[in-house]
């Protein structure tokens, strides 16, 4: 597939695209725009999620940032640890386990058919994720520093 782009920025090794991008040149060399950049992920989604292939760690990563999640939230989602998300992610071309595969298509398949239940478990995910991982304020005061209220 020499005469296509192997389109490596979305963090999979195995998609090439022959056009709907256009090169240009950067202060750092060349550079790609990709047009409708979220177009083609959602086309890669649905096809990781109803290909025959395994899905591999580099997919998970590649799904998990699609759906916007931490790996803390997707490891909710599929009743794991964020370390066991971390160790899928962590081999890009290890598949994971049948079990795991087939929770992550069918939440996937939710989230990009624009299923309520799921967006809304994807929002309440990133707001726990904020919740817990979130920004802190601190004010100094006459008695030391304190915590301001979120």
């Amino acid at each position: 597939m020499k005469e296509h782009y192997h389109y490596t920025g979305c963090g999979l090794d195995f998609v090439y695209l022959t056009n709907g991008y256009k090169a240009h040149q950067t202060p750092d060399g060349e550079g790609v725009a990709i047009e409708d950049a979220d177009g083609l992920h959602k086309v890669i989604a649905r096809e990781i999620i109803t290909g025959p292939q395994r899905i591999r760690g580099q997919e998970v990563r590649f799904l998990r940032s699609e759906m916007d999640l931490s790996q803390e939230g997707l490891a909710k989602i599929m009743l794991t640890t964020r370390g066991t998300i971390a160790r899928y992610e962590g081999s890009a071309t290890k598949p994971i386990p049948g079990q795991a595969e087939a929770a992550l298509r069918m939440f996937v398949a939710l989230k990009i058919g624009g299923h309520e239940i799921a967006e809304q478990i994807v929002e309440l995910l990133t707001e726990i994720d904020e919740f817990e991982h979130g920004d802190i304020a601190f004010s100094e005061t006459q008695h030391g520093w304190v915590r301001m209220a979120a």
